[in-house]
């Protein structure tokens, strides 16, 4: 979900980014496209005025003079009028007449006007004489009459342009939209689900914290209760064997030997609720002084393997590993009756993995009662474990041993050294 997020988000800042170039560009570059092409169409109307008032002169005074400044303006606007279709971009002759560009095809016929009044001024030859100046009126008005067209044109072109622009941009802005709108559904069903797994990593804390205090009790009552049941008992034994002037000296030290087993006892359940020997020899050290018990006993072959574990962990996460650790160990020796039991402590980049085998009974975890049997304390590995948010594999099967494998995520720091391998050989 995070990562989907992520990719959402990311394409929508992408998209609204490449969206905002492209506007900006292109508003830019059409607003300088128009203001060049109505400059352009602006002076060549002066230009005409001009040439008009040239061919006023002309007529009213004779002035020859003038005629060559009047070929010029029209050379002029002929010059304007290619400038603009360079602009459109398209020749008058690959528009479609109807489309918004096809206002240029009246460039050529107004070109043409404009080549037969040069020309006509060019052979000076009567033009003064009454049907010569009929005809250039004439040449002069349907010119007018095509620009004035072209005008109407080109105002329809640019309105046609900027409604297009404006429509891109529209469209621009609803895909941002839309695409905002999916990163924010997504974030809603993330924050949704991150809340629904808080709910439950609490649940599983305190239901965790619960278990650990139903085994302490239990603990505490069958282990230590019992013992402090027979001092009790020795205690009024040994009261009535005083009053009756007896030999007490097997009960004194049966009761030592008592209490020193209830003190004992005591410590276990102490340094079950806090290992004090983790806070200063740190988690793989501890573990291997576990395995090296174990191994003492004589019951299972334990093997812990670190060599290829180098992050540092907080003291939260360590304490959490090392319950896990002996929750793993208590299990192995209670239920599995392996005579092999291999735990191996590993890091890539920031995961941390747990491999645990051992060659013991297994069991079938399709039954209920024995699943439950042989499960003792697994829950509590597997809720330990999730709290990390981490998760858990178990495969298992009746003669078949136990295999499962841990693994979290944490923030990556080295240890300075590397760990070593504990069997029951060291």
């Amino acid at each position: 979900m995070k990562r989907n997020v992520n990719i959402i988000l990311t394409a929508w800042g992408v998209f609204s980014l490449l969206a905002i170039l492209f506007t900006f560009s292109r508003g830019v570059s059409l607003e300088k496209k128009h203001t060049i092409i109505i400059d352009l169409a602006e002076r060549t109307k002066t230009e005409f005025f001009l040439s008009q008032k040239f061919h006023e002169s002309f007529l009213l005074t004779g002035d020859t003079l003038s005629v060559p400044l009047l070929i010029e303006h029209l050379k002029i606007m002929e010059q304007n009028f290619d400038s603009i279709i360079h602009y459109i971009g398209k020749e008058a002759s690959e528009v479609d007449p109807q489309s918004p560009e096809g206002f240029i095809s009246q460039v050529p016929s107004m070109q043409d006007n404009l080549h037969e009044i040069e020309s006509f001024f060019n052979k000076r030859e009567n033009i003064q004489n009454t049907e010569s100046q009929h005809e250039l009126n004439k040449m002069f008005a349907a010119y007018n009459l095509r620009f004035k067209e072209f005008e109407t044109g080109l105002q329809k072109y640019l309105s046609a342009e900027n409604s297009d622009f404006k429509f891109i941009s529209f469209l621009f802005k609803l895909g941002a939209f839309a695409a905002l709108s999916v990163s924010l559904f997504f974030i809603s069903k993330l924050l949704n689900r991150l809340r629904i797994t808080e709910i439950m990593l609490v649940e599983k804390t305190v239901e965790t914290e619960q278990k650990e205090r139903n085994r302490i009790a239990a603990d505490l009552h069958d282990d230590l209760g019992a013992i402090l049941s027979s001092i009790n008992l020795y205690l009024k034994i040994l009261e009535a064997e005083v009053k009756e002037g007896k030999d007490v000296s097997s009960q004194i030290k049966n009761l030592r030997q008592l209490s020193d087993i209830s003190l004992q006892r005591v410590k276990m359940a102490i340094n079950n609720l806090e290992p004090l020997f983790l806070k200063k020899y740190g988690l793989v050290e501890s573990v291997q002084r576990i395995c090296e018990s174990m191994n003492d006993l004589g019951k299972s072959q334990f093997e812990f393997d670190a060599q290829h574990f180098n992050l540092k962990l907080s003291p939260n996460t360590e304490l959490i590993m090392f319950r896990v650790f002996s929750e793993l160990t208590n299990n192995a020796l209670k239920h599995s009756q392996a005579s092999l039991v291999r735990m191996t402590l590993m890091s890539s980049k920031n995961t941390v993995i747990l491999n645990y085998t051992d060659d013991g009974v297994g069991f079938d975890m399709a039954s209920g009662q024995n699943n439950e049997k042989n499960k003792i304390g697994l829950k509590s590995i597997e809720n330990r474990i999730e709290s990390l948010g981490g998760s858990c594999q178990l495969k298992t099967a009746p003669g078949k041993g136990v295999s499962m494998q841990l693994r979290f995520r944490v923030t990556r720091q080295f240890t300075k050294k590397p760990s070593k391998t504990v069997n029951e050989n060291e």
